[in-house]
């Protein structure tokens, strides 16, 4: 986990505690939390899941869960994929400030905003996210994405972006992002799955 990695400079306070048993679906959440002094500062949280570079196929499943969804500016939720001297990347955010999700172009470095609408999270209450992407013809697809049961279709594809070393790797990612007032808040996590073949 690292703040500085997250895009926007560093500067947030962050900590990630497993073994939650309550707000829990199953006995073990994680707490995430993200607070600092410096506005609109994130914490990027990863883990790397595998060297397999085969895989096309990626379905990212979690449970999230907020006391203050006000303190938020957004969440982010990615998988990725190292093959070679490529690197995959199926990043989404959901913007509270914007209102919609949005893809992360990885080629351009720049956010794609969808019409997909991505309201603050009701206090006190899980919420499921499925994201589905592939590697297909060379690039990042992403298929679609499912917020408490209801789907949308998304179909938008990106030109992967070129590294200048190689590798193989299969990532998952999770991430806050802070407000103007860098309000301190918290966000549990359950069930965390992906699934890739």
């Amino acid at each position: 986990m690292c703040s500085e990695c997250a895009n926007a400079g560093g500067g947030a306070t962050y900590s990630m505690t497993r073994g939650i048993s309550s707000p829990s679906l199953d006995g073990r959440s994680t707490r995430f939390t993200l607070g600092g002094t410096k506005a609109w500062s994130h914490a990027l949280y990863y883990r790397w899941m595998s060297s397999n570079s085969s895989a096309s196929n990626f379905v990212y499943d979690i449970y999230y869960y907020f006391k203050n969804p006000g303190a938020s500016s957004g969440m982010e939720f990615s998988s990725s994929q190292r093959k070679g001297y490529k690197w995959y990347r199926w990043d989404t955010q959901c913007s509270f400030l914007l209102g919609v999700w949005q893809l992360w172009d990885n080629s351009s470095g720049r956010w794609i905003k969808t019409s997909i609408p991505c309201k603050r999270p009701t206090a006190y209450r899980w919420n499921h996210l499925i994201i589905e992407g592939k590697r297909r013809d060379g690039r990042v697809l992403f298929v679609s994405l499912t917020l408490n049961g209801k789907k949308y279709y998304i179909n938008k594809s990106y030109a992967p972006k070129s590294m200048s070393s190689s590798s193989s790797a299969v990532n998952i990612h999770f991430q806050l992002n802070g407000n103007k007032y860098q309000t301190d808040y918290q966000v549990w996590g359950d069930k965390f799955t992906l699934k890739y073949w």
